[in-house]
């Protein structure tokens, strides 16, 4: 069977200059909110606000960021916030949508696959699935194969979940100015909470938006090398808590890292890397270590 793309998506041409109608943002407020559009077509996060034109999927910030890497040729990525839409590729997302998009892309996933499932996901393994599937159309339908869709862990559809999808993409439609990237590097000069180490791990938090990175066993000088992509409003902080991992008790807190993102509005496509103290949650003149990390900004053209 063939393998659906809309190729009209690609130009920038399609991308205009004026804001878009209320027609047309009503339309795409539809279409997000239908069951099958609630999650991420590529790991499950909940509440996408971005969207592969092309091929017709709503995706996440952090598989967006992906897409992008793709080129537009691949996969064509426009927010669903305060990116120009032609009334064309609205139309072409109504007449796809995740679950058509997956029926075809995810027809077939071998077992040994890893799949990407919400912030949980590392940078290198989002990348090699999504390559796999929309550049090497690896999974994609084929005559005479039986389907094996991909297994992923099935979200509870309750009335509280539905109102919080909701009400992110409620936030997402005026907000968002574009895409920050942030590269964790490495820790240094942690401390200890456990005997005579600590086993650091980072929870990173941007507005609503929440990833967690790997945990390091036993290091006070962790090397992490992850990169997470966060939506971003243009006045939030970034903010980075360590903890430690422990298995039989609740984790401890180590510190706190702050950011003023405000110097990337000047900044588009640039990357900045620089240590940061870590500091007592409370005591923010008690330094306990330093993060390196490095920052992209991409802005909403």
């Amino acid at each position: 069977s063939s393998i659906s793309v809309y190729k009209g998506c690609v130009s920038f041409s399609h991308r205009i200059k004026k804001s878009l109608s209320m027609d047309t943002k009503s339309r795409l407020r539809e279409l997000l909110n239908l069951p099958e559009n609630s999650l991420c077509a590529d790991c499950n996060e909940l509440a996408p606000t971005w969207a592969s034109t092309n091929w017709g999927a709503f995706i996440c910030a952090q598989c967006a960021g992906v897409h992008r890497s793709l080129g537009v040729e691949k996969s064509f990525v426009l927010s669903c916030t305060l990116d120009d839409w032609t009334n064309e590729q609205v139309e072409h997302m109504a007449n796809r949508g995740n679950k058509k998009v997956n029926d075809e892309l995810e027809f077939c996933v071998p077992k040994n696959i890893e799949v990407p499932y919400e912030e949980q996901t590392d940078r290198d393994t989002r990348e090699k699935y999504i390559r796999a599937k929309y550049v090497d159309l690896l999974f994609h339908k084929v005559d005479g194969k039986s389907p094996c869709p991909p297994k992923r862990f099935k979200r509870k559809t309750s009335r509280s979940s539905k109102n919080s999808a909701s009400s992110l993409r409620d936030a997402g439609m005026v907000e968002f100015v574009g895409i920050v990237d942030v590269h964790l590097i490495e820790g240094k000069n942690l401390i200890v909470k456990d005997i005579i180490s600590s086993d650091p791990y980072c929870v990173l938090s941007l507005g609503f938006q929440t990833r967690k990175s790997t945990t390091k066993k036993n290091s006070l000088n962790p090397l992490y090398n992850e990169h997470f992509s966060f939506s971003w409003n243009g006045k939030d902080e970034l903010v980075i808590e360590i903890f430690d991992h422990d298995d039989l008790s609740k984790d401890d807190h180590m510190g706190v890292v702050t950011i003023d993102l405000g110097f990337l509005h000047n900044n588009p496509e640039k990357s900045f890397q620089s240590w940061h103290p870590v500091t007592h949650r409370k005591h923010r003149d008690r330094q306990q270590g330093e993060l390196d990390i490095e920052l992209t900004y991409t802005p909403i053209q």
